[in-house]
């Protein structure tokens, strides 16, 4: 009897892949009548997985028992039921390799599949950090694997459907017609890049200073297509696409307005999920404030009582 299949998308941030979290959510039950399964209550949990297996719950401000079991959970979830199952979370990608094995051990008996989205960054972008560098990526997830094979890259066009492309690769990936699937009408194309790499602390300065940017970035790009290539990794889009567009060295104010409209609808996508988890984070705090203070009332009944009596 073959094996289910678990197909875990792992980032790259601000690579446009926040729109597969927003997807599976709108469409999970036709999904579900598909045999595809998604065992995340929601994207909030599944953030608390991904911070758990990292152990960094103290930089998101959680407490150990706010997120210990929630990898876990998804997986006891994901084991009772039939068919496929998705999951994922962008902050995966920055897992070593100790990580990595506990987080595929509790996946064992599945045959996972390893799912990354990669975009070219903004022109003038610095290069990514080691943990978060393409090739670096693709090596430590293929390694803990042993199968190239099942490590999928999907490369994102810099095209006004990019949302589409990257939902249709990602339906080919998992074997369902994504483009009967209509994305929701929000804002949730690509991760604004020119906006949040300018910003983010995930990236830094690195790399030679007598290059022009766009030059440094087309070796970069270069490095990344043929670590594709050479690694055996299943390819949906052009490694070419990896590439920055050529900068006319103008400002943010100064680039088209097409241009703009896009960088700051993905931004906002990015901004949406974000919110969402924020969200569900936020009903988690108040349900757990209600308890402490229905415990403290108690308490202070029991008190008054005490004292009277």
């Amino acid at each position: 009897m073959a094996r289910r299949k678990a197909f875990v998308h792992i980032g790259l941030p601000h690579s446009g892949g926040s729109i597969l979290e927003v997807a599976l959510e709108h469409h999970e039950a036709t999904l579900t009548r598909l045999g595809i399964h998604r065992p995340a209550k929601s994207a909030d949990e599944m953030f608390r997985a991904a911070v758990e297996i990292l152990r960094d719950h103290r930089a998101w401000g959680y407490r150990r028992r706010d997120v210990e079991g929630s990898w876990n959970a998804v997986c006891r979830r994901a084991r009772k039921g039939k068919g496929s199952v998705v999951v994922g979370q962008h902050l995966l990608a920055a897992a070593a390799p100790v990580e990595i094995e506990l987080f595929l051990d509790r996946l064992a008996g599945f045959e996972v599949h390893i799912v990354l989205v990669a975009a070219a960054p903004a022109p003038q972008a610095a290069r990514p950090d080691e943990a978060r560098d393409l090739g670096v990526v693709l090596g430590r997830w293929a390694k803990a694997l042993g199968r190239p094979d099942r490590v999928h890259v999907i490369v994102a066009p810099d095209t006004e459907d990019r949302a589409s492309a990257i939902w249709e690769a990602y339906g080919r990936v998992v074997g369902f017609d994504a483009s009967a699937l209509r994305l929701p009408d929000a804002p949730v194309e690509q991760v604004g890049r020119r906006l949040a790499l300018r910003h983010s602390p995930l990236w830094e300065v690195t790399g030679s200073q007598s290059l022009d940017p766009h030059d440094a970035w087309v070796q970069v790009a270069e490095r990344w297509a043929k670590d594709i290539a050479d690694g055996g990794y299943d390819l949906y889009g052009d490694a070419g696409d990896l590439v920055p567009a050529q900068g006319d060295g103008s400002s943010w104010d100064e680039e088209p307005a097409a241009q703009r409209l896009r960088a700051t609808e993905a931004f906002l996508a990015d901004a949406l999920v974000e919110t969402a988890r924020l969200r569900a984070r936020n009903e988690t705090l108040e349900l757990r404030n209600g308890k402490l203070e229905r415990t403290r009332k108690k308490l202070k009944r029991r008190l008054a009582d005490a004292i009277t009596g």
